[in-house]
């Protein structure tokens, strides 16, 4: 569960940095645009939520991956507390996601057609399963 966390992390804040948070076509324009970090109709601050957002996927991942394979000695107590911070750091990934997508809808409402890419989805199912798996890999080891 730990591994494909880690995998499901890593790929997830990859996409962050290089997929769009989703598209727009205006209704007088012939081209669209994509909300991303590459977007250059993006407001600095949905930048800025990318970013963040891709940051703590990869803490997420550092976390995972740690748990698998613990290359640095530290205390119990501060794992404990990095393996619940991985946690909630999942579940804030949901809850900037739709945050995100809440200003992306409000930003591109006056439009002809718009949806949502890859990284809302990555954002929003990603976010839901690591915490899960995280949850369910923590009730697993307090059970031995």
């Amino acid at each position: 569960m730990v591994y494909f966390s880690s995998l499901l992390n890593s790929v997830g804040g990859i996409l962050f940095f290089s997929a769009e948070f989703g598209w727009w076509w205006p209704g007088t324009y012939s081209w669209g645009y994509d909300f991303a970090l590459y977007g250059v109709e993006v407001p600095w601050f949905g930048k800025l939520i990318l970013v963040l957002l891709a940051l703590v996927y990869l803490f997420v991942a550092f976390v995972s991956l740690y748990k698998l394979y613990p290359f640095l000695k530290i205390s119990e107590d501060l794992e404990k507390v990095l393996e619940l911070s991985a946690i909630i750091a999942a579940i804030a990934v949901v809850g900037l996601t739709i945050l995100v997508a809440i200003i992306f809808a409000v930003m591109v409402s006056d439009s002809k057609d718009w949806d949502f890419g890859t990284t809302f989805y990555t954002g929003l199912l990603g976010g839901i399963v690591t915490a899960v798996l995280l949850l369910f890999a923590r009730k697993t080891e307090s059970a031995k």
